[in-house]
C-alpha cells in the first residue's frame, strides 16, 4: 500500500468547504473534465437505446449506436439549443429534436434540416454535428465526461479497479431495480465525501449500526484517485460488510444473492470525484453526488436488489427526498448510518465559518483518516491543472 500518506494532513483550507468561488473553480477545473456514472450497460442493450444524464451544468445523453458502438453526446441541439432527448428509450435509427425537428444520426452528425433550401439556403452540416463527449464502460456500467478529450482517458481513470472485482451483474436476473431516492444535505460535497473515507470514525459515530468498525477492523485500498472499502473484522481476507450490518440485514429478513454467504469484495467503492458504488450481498446502490451550493449537496441513489419491481423508465422522476428536516426523532435513534453521517457533515458545515475552525491532528492509516489527504490531493491536482498525473 502507498506510504506517500502515512502521516496525513489537511490540505484544504476552511474557505474550500463554503466559498462559492472555490465551487465555482471545481466546477471549471474538476467537474466539467471528470467522469460520471451515467447508466448500466443493460440500459443501453440494443441499437438506438439510450439515458439522459446530468454532469452539473451539462446535460448529456448516452447511446449505443447502429454499429454497436456507445457513443455520448451533449444534449444540445445545435440549432437553438434545446434539449434534444429526456429520460430513456429507444431513438431507431435517428436522434430528432423535438422543437424545429432537425435530425442527426446515431454517430452525431446532422442528417436533416426541414425547410432547409427556403429558409437557410444550405447548412454547413460539417461543421453542426453534435458536440461529443467521452464515454467509457467497466463492469456493466456506463461512464460519460464532458470533456471528449478528457487529461485522465478512461482507462487511466478507471485503471487497478478490477483488482477489487465484485461479482454483481446487473444483466443476468439476480438483480432487478428497486428505485431509488434523492439525500438533501446541508454541507459541502467534499466534507461528505471526506466523512465517507474516514475510517476513523465508524466504530464510534456508527457503533449502532456498523459496530466495531475500528481502524484496525477496516482498511480503504487507494487506487489512482479512487479508494474502495473493506471490513477487515474476520479472519480471513477482507469482505463488503462488518459482521453487525451483515447480522442487521440477515436478522430483517434480507435475501442474500445466490454465491454471497460470504462477500470477498469491497463495500463501497468512491470513484472520484462524485460516483460511489456499493456493491453488497443483498444489491448493489450506485450514489451520484450534485453539489447545488458550496453548502448544498443532493446525492441521487439508485438500487437493485433482489426483489426489486420498480421500473428504471421511471429513475429519476420522483424519487423520495430523504432530509434531517422531515425525519422523526434524532438522527442517532434512526438505526440508518446514512442519517448518522448526513448528521455529523451538516454539523461540521455549520462550524467551517468559526475563525475557532481548525484541523487538529489527523489520524494515520488507510483505516482511519489517510484517505482523506490522499482525496484532498486530487482535488488540488485538478485545480492547480495536474489533471494527468495521478498523485501530482
Amino acid at each position: 500500500m502507498s506510504t506517500r500518506f502515512d502521516h496525513p494532513r489537511q490540505l484544504l483550507p476552511p474557505e474550500a468547504y463554503f466559498e462559492s468561488g472555490w465551487l465555482d473553480r471545481e466546477v471549471d477545473r474538476l467537474f466539467d473534465r471528470s467522469w460520471f456514472w451515467a447508466a448500466t450497460e443493460e440500459d443501453l442493450k440494443e441499437p438506438g437505446d439510450f439515458r439522459a444524464c446530468r454532469a452539473m451544468n451539462h446535460s448529456l445523453f448516452v447511446l449505443r449506436d447502429e454499429t454497436g458502438q456507445l457513443q455520448a453526446f451533449h444534449n444540445v441541439c445545435r440549432h437553438r439549443g434545446c434539449e434534444i432527448v429526456e429520460g430513456s428509450g429507444n431513438l431507431g435509427s435517428t436522434i430528432r429534436c423535438p422543437y424545429h425537428r432537425w435530425t442527426y444520426e446515431t454517430n452525431g452528425a446532422l442528417h436533416g434540416v426541414p425547410n432547409e433550401a427556403e429558409c437557410f439556403g444550405a447548412v454547413p452540416r460539417e461543421s453542426l454535428s453534435l458536440h461529443r463527449a467521452a464515454v467509457g464502460a467497466h463492469r456493466g456500467m456506463v461512464y460519460v465526461n464532458p470533456d471528449p478529450d478528457p487529461p485522465e482517458p478512461f482507462d487511466q481513470w478507471i485503471a487497478g479497479l478490477d483488482e477489487h472485482a465484485w461479482p454483481h451483474d446487473l444483466g443476468d436476473g439476480t438483480l432487478s431495480y428497486a428505485g431509488d431516492v434523492r439525500y438533501e444535505m446541508h454541507c459541502n460535497w467534499k466534507v461528505f465525501y471526506e466523512n465517507a473515507i474516514d475510517g476513523y470514525h465508524l466504530g464510534y459515530l456508527h457503533n449502532k449500526t456498523l459496530g466495531a468498525a475500528y481502524p484496525d477492523r477496516n482498511v480503504w485500498h487507494p487506487v489512482g484517485r479512487h479508494t474502495v472499502w473493506y471490513s477487515t473484522e474476520r479472519e480471513g481476507d477482507p469482505q463488503s460488510t462488518t459482521v453487525l450490518s451483515a447480522e442487521m440485514a440477515d436478522a430483517a429478513g434480507a435475501t442474500r444473492l445466490p454465491g454471497h454467504e460470504e462477500s470477498f469484495y469491497p463495500g463501497v467503492v468512491m470513484l472520484f470525484p462524485l460516483t460511489i458504488l456499493s456493491p453488497s450481498p443483498w444489491g448493489f446502490h450506485v450514489s451520484l453526488l450534485e453539489p447545488k451550493s458550496p453548502d448544498l449537496t443532493m446525492m441521487w441513489t439508485q438500487s437493485w436488489t433482489t426483489y426489486g419491481s420498480a421500473s428504471r423508465a421511471d429513475a429519476g422522476k420522483a424519487a423520495t427526498l430523504i432530509s434531517l428536516a422531515n425525519q422523526e426523532g434524532h438522527p442517532m435513534e434512526s438505526g440508518n448510518f446514512q442519517l448518522e453521517d448526513m448528521w455529523i457533515c451538516e454539523m461540521i458545515q455549520r462550524n467551517l465559518r468559526s475563525p475557532k475552525f481548525r484541523v487538529g491532528p489527523m489520524a494515520a492509516g488507510f483505516g482511519a483518516e489517510s484517505p482523506i489527504m490522499h482525496f484532498q490531493q486530487s482535488v488540488l491536482d485538478y485545480l492547480n491543472g495536474d489533471a494527468g498525473k495521478v498523485g501530482g
